[in-house]
């Protein structure tokens, strides 16, 4: 499970959610969709945050499962990273102005390179950020520049 974390979960933008008696079918402004199925214990918690993220236009973590089903829809956050810096070679730390906790970038993470890059841009530029972190070790599974986030 934290295999598929580590790689599935990413910041996605819903333009539409379609419900129907099995479950509710959401497009992402990215282009691909997937189906939450009504069966899932936390079906109507995600539901809610599908349908935040397309009244908002704010992005959401999203795993998918088999095919087209979503696993998991997550809330993501928004804030401004200030400091980043490398303990080890490859332990990359991460705070945030607005967040307690020191978040990392895991190194076997695929797209650990777009993250720092994001991240870096954003610190000199004092912008914010969309991310989503896996607890409790809050390990970064996704970032994007704020404006990014919608139009990736």
């Amino acid at each position: 499970m934290v295999k598929a974390l580590i790689t599935g979960t990413t910041l996605r933008v819903v333009r539409e959610v379609r419900e129907d008696e099995s479950g509710a079918a959401l497009r992402f402004q990215q282009g691909d969709q997937g189906r939450l199925a009504f069966g899932d214990a936390n079906y109507a918690a995600q539901l809610r945050l599908a349908r935040r993220s397309q009244e908002r236009q704010h992005p959401v973590g999203v795993t998918f499962g088999e095919g087209q089903t979503i696993a998991e829809v997550i809330r993501a956050d928004n804030d401004v990273p200030s400091q980043l810096w490398e303990e080890e070679p490859g332990q990359v730390r991460v705070l945030f102005q607005g967040h307690d906790g020191v978040f990392r970038l895991r190194p076997e993470h695929p797209e650990s390179a777009r993250f720092r890059a994001e991240l870096d841009e954003a610190i000199r530029q004092k912008a914010h950020v969309w991310f989503i972190a896996q607890q409790p070790d809050l390990a970064l599974l996704d970032v994007r520049l704020v404006g990014r986030a919608t139009a990736a």
